[in-house]
C-alpha cells in the first residue's frame, strides 16, 4: 500500500459537479505539484483530503488511515485531520494573536500538548522558516511573506504526515514569493510529503517528484516535471502550458509547444 491512496473522490456543489473520480498515490517523501486552470478543482480536492469539504464518495488513505466518505465516523475524519495540515492562500492567522500563539493554538486545543511543549515546539518550528526574531510580533507587523511563513511555521507545528499547499504565494508580491517559496523547498529537501497547488513553474521544475495538471475535476495528465513541460501528451495540457511558453524553467530545460 502506498503511503496515500486517493480513490475515485467526487464532490458535486449546487447539482454541478466539481471532481469527477480522483484517483492518486503518493509515497512518502514525495512531492506533487498540481497545475491547472481556475475552476479546475484544485482546491476542492485539497480542502476534501483534510475533510474542510466532505466529498460525496470515494475514500482516502493516509499513513493507514482510511476515510470512506460514504460513512459516517467522526472517529476516523478526527483521525484523518490530524495526519494533515494545509497552507491557505491568504496566511489564515488571528490577528489578536502573536506569531508563536498562533503556531501554537492547534497543538494545544486540537493534540491536547501541554503548553510548555507547544512553546518550545513553536519556537523550533518557527525557527527553521526565519522567524525567531518575530514570535513576539502580531500579524499586522509582519509582511505578507512573513505571515505566510508563519502559516507554513503553523502547518509544520501539527507534524502532519501529508502537507497541503493552496497557491501559497498567489496572495504575495512579486518580491516576497522567493522567501515562500525557499521555506517550502526547505521543507520538500528534508524529506516532508507535499501536494502543492501552484502556478510558480521553477519551483515545480526544481522540487517537485511528479507534476499533475488538472482540468474540468479529472487528473488530465501527470509526469515527472520534465516530461510533463517538455513533452505533454494531451492538448489540453498543451494549450494551458503554451501559455507560460515564454519561461525557461531550467538551465537545460525549455518548455517547447
Amino acid at each position: 500500500m502506498s503511503f496515500v491512496e486517493i480513490q475515485d473522490v467526487h464532490k458535486s456543489f449546487y447539482g454541478k459537479e466539481i471532481l469527477k473520480g480522483i484517483n492518486l498515490t503518493i509515497e512518502k517523501g514525495e512531492v506533487i505539484v498540481i497545475l491547472g486552470p481556475s475552476g479546475s478543482g484544485k482546491t476542492t480536492f485539497l480542502r476534501c483530503l483534510n475533510t474542510l469539504e466532505k466529498a460525496d464518495c470515494g475514500q482516502i488513505t493516509i499513513d493507514h488511515v482510511t476515510k470512506d466518505f460514504a460513512v459516517h465516523d467522526p472517529k476516523n475524519t478526527r483521525d484523518l485531520i490530524l495526519k494533515t495540515a494545509m497552507v491557505f492562500q491568504g496566511h489564515a492567522l488571528f490577528p489578536n494573536m502573536t506569531v508563536l500563539q498562533n503556531v501554537i493554538e492547534g497543538l494545544v486545543r486540537v493534540k491536547k500538548m501541554p503548553r510548555d511543549a507547544a512553546m518550545k515546539l513553536g519556537l523550533l518550528t518557527l525557527s527553521e522558516v526565519g522567524l525567531a526574531d518575530r514570535v513576539s510580533y502580531y500579524p499586522a507587523q509582519l509582511s505578507g511573506g512573513q505571515q505566510q511563513r508563519a502559516g507554513i511555521a503553523r502547518a509544520m507545528a501539527m507534524q502532519p504526515e501529508l502537507l497541503l499547499f493552496d497557491e501559497p504565494t498567489s496572495a504575495l508580491d512579486p518580491e516576497l514569493v522567493g522567501e515562500v517559496l525557499a521555506a517550502m523547498k526547505k521543507l520538500a529537501q528534508a524529506g516532508h510529503t507535499m501536494i502543492v497547488v501552484t502556478h510558480e513553474m521553477q519551483f515545480a521544475y526544481e522540487v517537485a517528484d511528479r507534476v499533475l495538471y488538472m482540468e474540468g475535476g479529472v487528473v488530465v495528465e501527470s509526469g515527472t516535471p520534465a516530461a510533463l513541460f517538455n513533452q505533454p501528451q494531451d492538448i489540453r495540457t498543451q494549450k494551458f502550458l503554451a501559455r507560460l511558453s515564454g519561461q525557461d524553467f531550467s538551465e537545460s530545460a525549455v518548455v517547447t509547444l
